[in-house]
């Protein structure tokens, strides 16, 4: 697998997109980007898609995951289980 496979599919205009959401108050409108692309991230089978994110969004990787645990608490998104 190479490094390619392994990093989000995510343009700089979703960047940006995502940027433009980040504020000092995190919406919801953000929350459901952000878990939108973390998933399908997670089914393009990226090993670390917090790591990336926190990248983008120039925060700590626990915040990510902080964002993903508000998605799931404000019921925002739920994720298909088989």
């Amino acid at each position: 697998m190479t490094d390619a496979l392994r990093a989000p599919s995510i343009t700089d205009a979703e960047i940006d997109e995502l940027l433009a959401l980040h504020g000092r108050r995190i919406t919801d409108s953000f929350l459901v980007r952000l878990a939108f692309h973390y998933f399908k991230a997670e089914n393009e089978g990226v090993i670390n898609p917090a790591r990336y994110f926190a990248d983008y969004l120039g925060v700590q990787r626990q915040t990510v995951l902080t964002y993903m645990r508000m998605v799931r608490l404000r019921s925002l998104l739920t994720k298909n289980r088989p």
